[in-house]
């Protein structure tokens, strides 16, 4: 699978358990519920539904709730719409009743200047404030148009006193807790002050929910530096920021957006009309393909799917899609900015760097973390090591919210105690589920002691494969069947010392294990011939006849 995580939108399309079982198979990292078109119950529905698929599949797929937040329309129009023309004068209400145009929020309108322009109907009409009178304010439409009733309404650059959470918000905010879903998305987040308020919330009852700020407004834009800061994530939310700003602006803000969000070490996800073609279409654009492509460029831990996984005709091909893009484009390109200040533990963020560059040195498979709060996991996602991060965490929802970072394999290892100091069961059971062979290398992070405090201040190389010795490496890695005799019953000659044999009797074996010293003439002699070997070799217990093993050339480590 993809480094680059898929977040899809679930709705009439792919809430059935066989499509989301295609979707898993295809590379879900999270389901977005939009709370726009639901009613209460479906939250929870929904949490019930994947955990039970994430418990079928050994997945660990998370729900983030979108909370829908307060937002700016004009009130009804006679029969529904009213059609305006180019250069028209209009009359918008102050009282909220009267007039040509009325506002959900009266007092924004109190605070309009002239020559400010109103956006109307997901900015298809532009109005410019021309002038106000203690009871009105009088427009001219720039465009022509037709407004329906509670059309939306942007005011670019001008800060929204809307407040945060609207009470439909605030009834899905305690739903989502009370399931334990990973992630509240918050819409229209324009400061910090936002979304520190939707902490307080989610805190006062009882959650841990990591929070995505909606960068979808230009005060939002301008503001992204501190409200990166506080966030857990931030979504490019390019549907409503493209109303806000000028169109040709918003690729270079998504690319602002998510290095402004990444130089501390805060994950971003990049969404709206990725794939849109196929709502209907069986396979996306040229245009779309690049599009996807771009945003991985960008440096995106996530993009996401919205109507093409809600309504459309294939969710489950939309995220196959997404997933062999994010595969090809991350097989050709790897070189990704590190966050220039992470916010948190720094001796464990160098930590985190220090994995990246002995992983590069020793070309490891993979890193292996093991990580009680998701911090861990998270530093090394930032650096971009370019290889898949196993994180082995004791925790179910844990695991869930890992699922979102990018490059992050989450491994659950559950038991009565969450203690996760067992090196070698957790070492086992990295083996077991995560594809990784006998022999290959991985460098583990952790805290040492083990979490005994908590951070991350420990860096190591193992072997995947049951830890039988390690000796004095001299050569290449080899692999087989150990053998005490010089009959070539095995692939491996395991003795004491050279005494005994010539180095001409060795030139058939893959390899030697020598459990003494050799001497400096005998190492020159034999790796001459270029039979690998180590030696001074300490064994946890004897090598019978037999065994198969690996031998890390690097490291002198046996593995069985």
């Amino acid at each position: 699978m993809a480094g680059t995580k898929i977040v899809a939108t679930i709705g009439p399309s792919s809430f059935k358990t066989d499509v989301l079982e295609k979707m898993y198979r295809y590379g879900l990292s999270c389901i977005r519920i939009n709370t726009a078109h639901i009613e209460a119950g479906y939250i929870a529905k929904v949490k019930e539904t994947l955990e039970s698929l994430n418990r079928k599949t050994g997945m660990h797929v998370g729900v983030m709730v979108d909370l829908k937040g307060p937002e700016l329309r004009t009130g009804t129009f006679p029969g529904g719409h009213m059609l305006v023309k180019a250069g028209q004068k209009l009359r918008l209400s102050l009282g909220g009743s009267e007039g040509d145009i009325t506002l959900s929020h009266p007092e924004i309108a109190k605070g309009l200047e002239p020559k400010e322009t109103l956006l109307l109907s997901d900015g298809r009409v532009r109005m410019r404030v021309l002038s106000k009178d203690s009871s009105a304010i009088w427009l001219e439409s720039l465009d022509a148009g037709d407004l329906r009733d509670r059309s939306r309404v942007n005011i670019p650059g001008k800060f929204l006193p809307l407040g945060t959470l609207t009470e439909r918000d605030l009834q899905f905010l305690q739903e989502g807790v009370a399931a334990g879903v990973e992630f509240f998305a918050q819409s229209f987040v324009q400061r910090k002050e936002d979304v520190m308020t939707l902490q307080k919330e989610v805190s006062e009852r009882g959650g841990d929910q990591l929070i995505v700020s909606k960068i979808e407004t230009k005060s939002g834009y301008v503001n992204i530096k501190e409200i990166s800061r506080v966030s857990d994530f931030v979504m490019v939310a390019r549907g409503d920021l493209g109303v806000e700003l000028p169109l040709k602006e918003v690729a270079m803000a998504q690319k602002h957006i998510i290095e402004e969000s990444h130089k501390h070490g805060v994950p971003a996800i990049v969404a709206t009309q990725m794939l849109e073609s196929m709502v209907k279409s069986s396979s996306p654009t040229r245009a779309e393909v690049s599009d996807v492509t771009n945003a991985i460029l960008d440096n995106t831990d996530a993009v996401m799917l919205s109507e093409e996984s809600a309504v459309g005709d294939y969710p489950d091909l939309a995220v196959r899609y997404l997933n062999e893009i994010a595969e090809f484009v991350e097989s050709r390109s790897s070189n990704y900015a590190e966050p220039r200040e992470f916010l948190g533990n720094h001796v464990a963020y160098s930590i985190a760097r220090a994995s990246k560059i002995v992983a590069s040195e020793i070309e490891a498979s993979a890193i292996v973390t093991f990580s009680k709060t998701g911090n861990t996991p998270k530093m090394i996602s930032a650096v971009r090591p370019g290889i898949p991060i196993i994180s082995a965490v004791p925790l179910r929802g844990l695991a869930n919210k890992l699922s979102l970072y990018s490059g992050v394999v989450p491994l659950l290892i559950e038991n009565s105690s969450n203690d996760l100091s067992d090196f070698e069961n957790i070492m086992s059971a990295v083996e077991k589920k995560t594809g990784l062979k006998k022999g290959e290398r991985v460098v583990v992070t952790s805290g040492a002691p083990y979490f005994l405090f908590g951070g991350t201040n420990d860096v190591r190389v193992a072997t995947i494969g049951k830890f039988m010795g390690r000796g004095y490496p001299s050569g290449k890695n080899f692999k087989g069947t150990v053998t005490s005799k010089l009959d070539r019953s095995g692939d491996i000659y395991v003795t004491k010392n050279l005494r005994g044999a010539r180095i001409s009797d060795l030139a058939d074996f893959t390899g030697i294990i020598f459990l003494e010293g050799i001497g400096h003439a005998s190492e020159e002699e034999l790796s001459e011939t270029g039979i690998p070997f180590i030696h001074n070799t300490k064994l946890l217990k004897g090598l019978d006849d037999g065994t198969n093993v690996y031998v890390d050339g690097s490291t002198g480590v046996i593995t069985s």
